[in-house]
């Protein structure tokens, strides 16, 4: 059995079937996307929902109704995707990176005090990989600043929760705006999806609410994209690493995702393309029941995932040991110092690990950081950590086998930095 660590590390055969359906009959999922909205309405009962196609496009709404101009300031941390920075771009805003703790992969929050100026409106905070940071910290830190400020100049903090979903506990006790992404490679995936959730006292709900109202409708065929991306991916996964094409020194799985990928049938969910400004459009009908289908399954999804965590807590060196605050990770990050050889060892054993992140906005370029607004040298210990990261699968794919698989090659292969 192969392992993919980044495309639909949630779906098994019953979501495969489902996008079939789906594909099939386009009046098979009428009713999903009210169905969603009073499930997330009674997790956050005291937020307003709002689903949206895209993170992103939530993002650029949320930094649109607190109204920054052109010239303000929105603290992000380094260590992150294309996608959160974008959508700051767009708004004509300046992106402040904020460099990360080594030991949690989040923002420093004592550096984060530090960088405040006059100019900055909003924080986003990036539970990165699941591994919460601390919410209530920033928030004393925003709210001492915010006692000094007109109402219409206070930072807002944006809490971004798109590498997890849990009903164990919420998020959002201290934050202004809620950030949920359920794009391909997440812990909830509907192929793009995401939520933003605002407390129901919030000062910019009104605001928020008009521009929602002005975000268009999915035609059809965008929505059965996102259906038919699974179909597409689920042959060149079960192809991907066998029948093999002679001279051509590749399996047909290879070739699938060339072609699908050349013919735009599926696309990169981030890339260069992704600084250029989008229309925001809302979560249809169809991505709506892919997710349902996820959410009746949440709870042993996360249980999993906590349990190959633990297994990797238990087995690995205890210089391999990742600390975090909560179980249930995405990706269980590592840093060591021959990555590639790791890489390298474990595809023989047909397990594609990820590589969040390689450079301190992924996946842009070192060369192609200064459009982001990224100065290189700024951030040094995310630079470090995008040098020697890479991330250990917690999908269902990963068995307890496969698991201690993993634990074996690193405690015997890898070197320590």
């Amino acid at each position: 059995m192969s392992i993919f660590i980044g495309s639909l590390p949630n779906n098994n055969e019953d979501d495969r079937l489902l996008a079939k359906e789906i594909v099939k009959d386009e009046n098979f999922s009428k009713g999903s996307l009210k169905k969603l909205g009073s499930y997330f309405q009674n997790e956050y009962s005291r937020h307003e929902i709002f689903l949206f196609n895209k993170g992103r496009e939530g993002l650029f709404t949320i930094l649109k109704s607190i109204n920054i101009e052109s010239g303000d300031e929105v603290i992000v941390q380094p260590f992150t995707c294309i996608a959160v920075v974008a959508p700051i771009l767009w708004v004509k805003a300046k992106p402040v990176y904020v460099d990360i703790e080594l030991g949690t992969f989040n923002i420093d929050l004592e550096k984060l005090k530090e960088s405040i100026t006059d100019s900055t409106r909003a924080i986003i905070l990036q539970h990165t990989f699941g591994n919460l940071v601390d919410v209530s910290k920033a928030r004393e830190i925003v709210k001492e600043i915010n006692s000094k400020r007109n109402k219409d100049r206070k930072i807002v903090i944006i809490e971004d929760c798109a590498h997890f979903y849990t009903t164990q506990f919420k998020v959002g006790q201290y934050s202004d705006f809620l950030l949920f992404s359920f794009a391909q490679d997440k812990a909830l995936s509907c192929t793009q999806g995401a939520m933003i959730a605002i407390p129901k006292n919030s000062i910019y709900l009104s605001k928020f609410k008009t521009l929602y109202k002005e975000v268009r409708e999915l035609s059809i065929t965008e929505a059965k994209y996102n259906a038919r991306y699974i179909l597409l991916w689920s042959l060149i996964k079960k192809y991907y690493y066998s029948i093999n094409i002679p001279f051509l020194h590749f399996s047909l799985g290879k070739l699938l995702l060339m072609i699908f990928r050349i013919s735009n049938l599926i696309k990169k969910q981030a890339s260069l393309i992704s600084l250029h400004p989008e229309d925001a459009f809302k979560m249809s009908d169809i991505q709506a029941t892919l997710l349902l289908a996820q959410i009746d399954r949440i709870e042993s999804l996360n249980e999993h995932r906590e349990h190959i965590t633990e297994l990797y807590l238990q087995g690995l060196k205890e210089e391999f040991r990742f600390q975090t605050n909560n179980h249930s990770l995405l990706r269980y990050p590592l840093l060591i110092g021959n990555k590639d050889q790791i890489k390298k060892e474990l595809k023989k054993e047909k397990i594609i690990i990820g590589s969040w992140y390689t450079t301190p906005v992924f996946p842009l370029l070192e060369s192609q950081l200064q459009l982001a607004g990224y100065v290189k040298g700024s951030c040094p210990i995310a630079e470090h950590c995008c040098e020697n990261i890479i991330n250990l699968p917690t999908n269902i794919e990963v068995t307890d086998e496969m698991a201690r698989k993993i634990i074996w090659i690193i405690n015997s292969k890898a070197i320590k930095i």
